[in-house]
């Protein structure tokens, strides 16, 4: 009877470890946002935002500096020949709405693309081309 104790706590401790681990974050960027944005299903008013990677590292987190926003979204890779010369995130504008497309970190060779929200593909289907409005971000302290 004991062991069967033992094992069910070693079990609920493994579990807990497994959940602990996929919330840990790390921080990437930080950047200050001129303009109202939409990620995902969210929209998030212009400021000073961080982002981060969640485990897995298929998601981000992107945190305003005021605590009042928070968004875990996920994201595609995005491979390019050499490492990315600047942090930078890329939105794509179709008529007044910005929606993020690509999250580049200096040094690294794989972006991150958020999966596109339902209004973002809507906004892409009506034929305008979006332009490219891109926003210089600082590496974190890693």
């Amino acid at each position: 009877m004991k062991s069967v104790r033992t094992l069910v706590t070693i079990c609920l401790l493994i579990a807990a470890t497994t959940l602990f681990a996929q919330t840990q974050n790390r921080q990437l960027l930080t950047a200050k946002i001129p303009f109202n944005f939409s990620v995902g299903n969210s929209s998030l008013p212009a400021g000073d935002y961080s982002i981060s990677t969640v485990l897995p590292e298929r998601m981000i987190r992107i945190d305003s500096a005021d605590g009042q926003h928070s968004v875990i979204l996920k994201t595609l890779p995005n491979y390019a020949s050499s490492p990315s010369g600047n942090s930078r995130l890329v939105f794509n504008r179709y008529g007044e709405e910005y929606f993020l497309a690509q999250v580049w970190v200096a040094g690294e060779n794989v972006g991150r693309n958020p999966i596109l929200s339902g209004r973002a593909m809507e906004s892409a289907k009506k034929g305008s081309s979006p332009q490219t409005m891109t926003v210089a971000a600082k590496l974190s302290h890693r």
